[in-house]
């Protein structure tokens, strides 16, 4: 049991290191302007735009896959649905690892649609971490070290994406090709303890069900739960703004202080420090303290002030530094939101409910990465303007439809 839980905890790890691997090296890649990936004489944004394409890849083959392959785990069993997402992300991080050397832009778009759409791991590893408690103790600890495995790997992403990728440490050996070649060998790492380590509990199923209807039926049934849709009032806005600022940063300080994947590596280590520490620390005796409404309006003002005061300074080590406090709101202001939509969802219901904020989150994502790309061709304040617009949104909605609800009652659906 003891290595079952070092497995799945490993299999969260992986899963969210690829974002943090990726966006210091797409940054290098596509928004400097001796690209190899741009044309010469490419118009001034056409970097930009690329990368938005690129990112917002990922995300919007996230959706998707967040909801077949969740659902896909529930009829083949937990190993089988993580071991397919891990093949999934080997090939990913394959097809990268080709791409760069072939400069080859559409094999890249194709590598991170592969992993986008195999990124279902950490809900599915959550889940099975559930199965393995024998009790509510137990589950609430085994999703704790699931968490941990988390902060981990949104630390150690953009380690080894500025690592691998430095001459100044690795000398010859480094390469933006390198950190995707190593984040392969840890995924394949995870899939041989799964392999070894891991066996499913719960050997009931359900039946195999991948009708494309499946993203319309997990809509229209929130469109039908006043609950849920209050929260979601200020929940999409609210990743809106995050996600456009967590993409856009790293792209920002290379076009204003020539930073490249190193510190842009830098800032998503402080970020995933900040968002670790925060929702490990502050958002319990927060929440004893305050009422969900309060601390979501706080937070909602103040990362629109760090957003802006990260778009006005002048100096890029402080522009750099700012990027912790973002990482600290978003670590008290996610879980807060996702305690909201539990409470608006009843016992049976929970599934639906974290299966619903899932997709909102990717869908949110994939839609800041290809708007930002348009907005970022305009001029590299505009995604950071449109973050603040959302901020403000969120925190009107907050103030104006946020309620305490009492657990929902219903049936599962």
């Amino acid at each position: 049991m003891h290595l079952a839980i070092v497995a799945l905890m490993v299999v969260c790890l992986v899963d969210v290191m690829g974002q943090g691997i990726a966006f210091p090296i797409f940054d290098a890649l596509l928004l400097k302007p001796d690209s190899s990936f741009l044309a010469a004489g490419s118009p001034p944004g056409q970097g930009a735009f690329l990368y938005g394409v690129a990112i917002g890849t990922f995300f919007l083959t996230w959706f998707f896959g967040s909801i077949y392959i969740s659902r896909l785990s529930d009829s083949i069993g937990r190993r089988l649905g993580i071991l397919i997402c891990l093949l999934g992300s080997i090939a990913g991080y394959g097809l990268a690892a080709a791409a760069i050397p072939l400069h080859s832009y559409p094999l890249l778009v194709a590598s991170r649609a592969i992993t986008g759409f195999t990124a279902g791991t950490q809900p599915i590893a959550a889940a099975a971490m559930i199965d393995l408690a024998s009790n509510q103790k137990e589950s609430t600890r085994n999703l704790g070290l699931a968490t941990v495995g988390v902060s981990i790997g949104l630390v150690l992403g953009p380690i080894i994406g500025g690592v691998f990728s430095d001459p100044a440490i690795l000398g010859g050996l480094a390469s933006p090709q390198l950190p995707f070649v190593v984040g392969g060998i840890l995924c394949l790492f995870a899939l041989g303890l799964v392999v070894l380590g891991f066996r499913d509990v719960v050997t009931e199923r359900v039946p195999l069900e991948l009708s494309p209807l499946a993203i319309s039926r997990l809509l229209t049934h929130a469109l039908e739960r006043r609950s849920v849709l209050r929260i979601t009032a200020v929940y999409f806005p609210y990743m809106l703004c995050f996600m456009t600022f967590y993409v856009f940063a790293a792209a920002d300080l290379t076009a204003r202080f020539g930073y490249g994947a190193q510190a842009a590596s830098i800032g998503m280590v402080l970020l995933g420090i900040g968002l670790a520490l925060a929702s490990g620390v502050l958002v319990a005796p927060l929440n004893a303290r305050l009422s969900q409404r309060t601390i979501m309006a706080l937070v909602a003002v103040l990362l629109c002030g760090v957003i802006t005061a990260f778009l006005l300074v002048p100096s890029g080590p402080l522009a750099l530094a700012l990027l912790l406090p973002a990482g600290a709101l978003h670590g008290i202001g996610y879980p807060t939101l996702l305690t909201g939509y539990s409470q608006a969802a009843s016992t049976d219901e929970q599934g639906w409910v974290m299966g619903f904020s899932t997709a909102l989150f990717t869908l949110a994502a994939a839609i800041v990465s290809f708007l930002g790309g348009q907005l970022s061709a305009s001029g590299p304040a505009e995604p950071f303007q449109f973050a603040v617009v959302c901020g403000v949104v969120a925190t009107v909605a907050t103030l104006l439809i946020w309620r305490r609800q009492p657990r929902a009652e219903g049936a599962k659906p």
